[in-house]
């Protein structure tokens, strides 16, 4: 079962998930609006989407997607649209963080410690973020190429299908969410220790044109 298959499988998922992309943006921007929880369950409702997909596959995804193939279309549409609007919410959050840091004064009740910008610990409710991450993922005809196709070639033809591939699916699925906690965790961390107003635009402002870069690349590919 662990053979040279899966090693090379486990491999090209490492690739995969260590590479910036649109998940990992999300995971980041969840974690600078809200905090590390936030970031959690944004994370945990990506593992799920992957999850899920890869039950899909592993039942057939791939032929549907072969008789319809305007499916990735309608899909490469909706998660341009959703990341571009993730991208905005950022780029918002940036400009009322100026307005906001020119309008109060030293001292002031919107002033922490040293003049620093308080952390943001509000925002949606841990059942949006979840959905937040499963929609991400949804939307994303790359993940779904990865499992309706990727995944399938590292399975030799006398290995039995369904065992095999849910083995492989669980891999990526667990890799991602380990990573991705990470980033979470770290990014979410980082938020809170450096949350003077220009460092937190800053963090917003990067977010924000990540995200819309992203949109652009899912739109256009």
């Amino acid at each position: 079962m662990f053979d040279t298959h899966f090693f090379a499988f486990a491999g090209v998922a490492a690739l995969l998930v260590l590479s910036p992309g649109a998940t990992m943006v999300v995971v980041a921007d969840a974690a600078i609006e809200a905090g590390r929880r936030a970031a959690l369950w944004t994370v945990a409702g990506i593992g799920t989407a992957n999850g899920t997909m890869a039950l899909a596959a592993a039942f057939g995804l791939a032929a549907v997607i072969q008789r319809v193939p305007g499916v990735l279309r309608v899909m490469s549409i909706v998660g341009a649209a959703y990341l571009a609007w993730l991208g905005l919410r950022a780029l918002v959050r940036a400009t009322r963080g100026l307005r906001a840091s020119a309008t109060s004064e030293p001292g002031g009740a919107h002033a922490g410690l040293n003049g620093a910008a308080r952390p943001h610990h509000g925002g949606t409710s841990p059942v949006a973020r979840f959905g937040r991450g499963l929609l991400t993922n949804y939307a994303n005809p790359s993940v779904v190429l990865f499992y309706a196709v990727v995944v399938s070639q590292f399975i030799t033809p006398h290995e039995a299908f369904l065992p095999r591939y849910l083995l492989l699916g669980a891999t990526h699925v667990a890799m991602s969410v380990v990573w991705q906690g990470v980033v979470g965790l770290s990014v979410g961390a980082l938020a809170e220790r450096m949350a003077r107003p220009g460092v937190r635009r800053g963090m917003d402002l990067a977010m924000g044109a990540a995200l819309l870069a992203f949109a652009v690349k899912i739109a256009v590919s």
